[in-house]
């Protein structure tokens, strides 16, 4: 059952009209998932094959679809529980990076970071530790 909700996913994800977005613009709209707990169209601006990767899991998540699964199941849970994530937009020093800071307690503080296709989609997503990285504001 499982295989075919998941199949039945990709196949929606596939025929959503896709929305190039700039990787600034899209980290911000997950950035109030984050903070607002809300629920942000994310998937018409991901490639189907997007990939998600974090320095904290073994695997990487390969599908737009099972990451739109993940982040809202995630933010149902933040919410639930209460959960306090502040974020900020900063950039990567060296190269004028967008990424987004969550920080949910004065010692967790990680970033995500996106690469676009030539599309204009977002076609992955890391999230490492923010002390990996010189940022400015």
């Amino acid at each position: 059952m499982k295989k075919d909700k998941t199949a039945k996913q990709s196949e929606t994800a596939k025929k959503r009209k896709k929305i190039p977005i700039s990787a600034e613009d899209f980290l911000r709209k997950i950035g109030r998932m984050y903070s607002e707990y809300a629920t942000e169209d994310i998937g018409c601006h991901m490639e189907p094959d997007f990939r998600y990767s974090s320095f904290w899991v073994l695997e990487e998540m390969t599908s737009a679809a099972q990451y739109v699964d993940y982040i809202t199941g995630k933010i149902q849970t933040l919410k639930k529980e209460n959960v306090v994530i502040k974020t900020s937009m900063m950039h990567i020093k060296e190269w004028g990076e967008p990424c987004l800071v969550l920080e949910q307690e004065p010692d967790i503080e990680t970033c995500l970071f996106v690469e676009r296709s030539p599309k204009g989609l977002i076609a992955k997503m890391d999230m490492m530790p923010k002390g990996f990285y010189k940022l400015v504001p």
